[in-house]
């Protein structure tokens, strides 16, 4: 088979997310609320340091009248939050700048030329600032051998193949280390594209979608080099196309079959499509009711299949009458799921002038 790579108490306007590599979806958030304890001396360490500003921040926007204000509103206090401090005390762990100055192959690999230059110009084209206190050098040796030496071949066809990798350190000057990579591999032989297939994981509940459509999303044919790049991008494609019909949680779950006599690989990818989700409220805080109407134009209505690109649409469509800074980080998605509907708020607010 081939695969591809304590909630906190009552009372907050936190937000934890969580994500699956297999879904290639935006991660899943949810709203959590702090406890009212936790609250009450949040609140009582603001008032006891003068923060006047803050009381009008809760009275402005009343869902964050009881909690920690969203990141958003932060930079508007005049001294960093409790939450601020804490993370500031927090010393950043020590780190080291590694520079590949050399890529060396063992000419009796079998390696392939363009795979050489590949592996060689992707190393010697990144700087990694792994941490001083770890054993950076093997662990480094493990991720070049894994991402940049296996990944390389297996793009070209060359599915079990097996590699290693070794750093040697030539030159240290401060945080900055040269060193030169070895990398081995066994390449093996060379696999060709056999039959794919787009099938339900539920055998009870057939695809929304026409499986040969959802084949021509997978770029690879048949008796070409089977590459597991492709396989990938054919399944971020499968959740961009199923993001657009609201199902949010669609998870694509690859399997390979391998015939070493034929020397090919079939692929079945088994589609879990959970539920969609449809508009149930669009929310806007911080903007008058004129530039919301302008605003609403470019996103779908309530009642509306929930269409995620949309969001990343509506940024480029209306960056002129945004904040300067808005970006994604500002749009909050709850999932209602009794009614398989999400609530999609948009934090626009700006900080309040001081007065004098």
């Amino acid at each position: 088979m081939f695969i591809l790579e304590p909630k906190l108490p009552r009372m907050s306007l936190h937000r934890t997310c969580a994500s699956s590599s297999l879904s290639l979806l935006q991660p899943r958030c949810e709203f959590i609320l702090l406890e009212d304890s936790e609250t009450g001396a949040y609140i009582s360490c603001m008032l006891a340091r003068r923060l006047l500003l803050l009381a009008y921040l809760f009275m402005a926007c009343t869902p964050c009248a009881f909690g920690q204000l969203p990141k958003r509103l932060e930079k508007c206090l005049p001294y960093p939050t409790l939450a601020q401090e804490i993370r500031e005390k927090q010393p950043e762990p020590k780190r080291v700048r590694v520079h590949v100055i050399r890529v060396e192959f063992d000419s009796n690999d079998g390696i392939p030329a363009d795979a050489q230059q590949e592996i060689s110009t992707e190393l010697q084209g990144h700087l990694f600032q792994p941490e001083a206190d770890s054993a950076y050098l093997k662990d480094l040796a493990d991720e070049f051998a894994e991402v940049w030496g296996r990944e390389a071949l297996r793009k070209r066809g060359y599915f079990k193949t097996t590699a290693t990798a070794k750093l040697t350190a030539l030159q240290r000057e401060g945080e900055d280390i040269s060193v030169v990579v070895t990398i081995e591999a066994t390449p093996g032989p060379q696999y060709r594209t056999g039959d794919i297939r787009i099938e339900s994981a539920d055998p009870d509940r057939p695809l929304t979608m026409s499986p040969e459509i959802l084949r021509s999303l997978i770029p690879l044919q048949r008796g070409e080099l089977f590459s597991t790049e492709r396989v990938r991008t054919g399944l971020e494609n499968l959740g961009r196309v199923y993001g657009r019909e609201g199902y949010l949680d669609m998870a694509p779950e690859p399997e390979t079959q391998v015939d070493d006599a034929l020397r090919t690989v079939d692929l079945v990818v088994k589609i879990d499509q959970q539920v969609q989700y449809r508009v149930g409220s669009i929310e806007f805080l911080g903007v008058d009711s004129k530039t919301r109407e302008k605003l609403m134009e470019s996103l779908p209505k309530p009642g509306d299949v929930f269409d995620r690109t949309k969001l990343d649409e509506f940024f480029k469509v209306n960056r002129a009458i945004l904040p300067s800074d808005a970006s994604r980080d500002d749009i909050a998605v709850e999932r209602q799921n009794k009614m398989r509907t999400v609530r999609i708020v948009f934090d626009l607010r700006v900080c309040p002038q001081p007065s004098n």
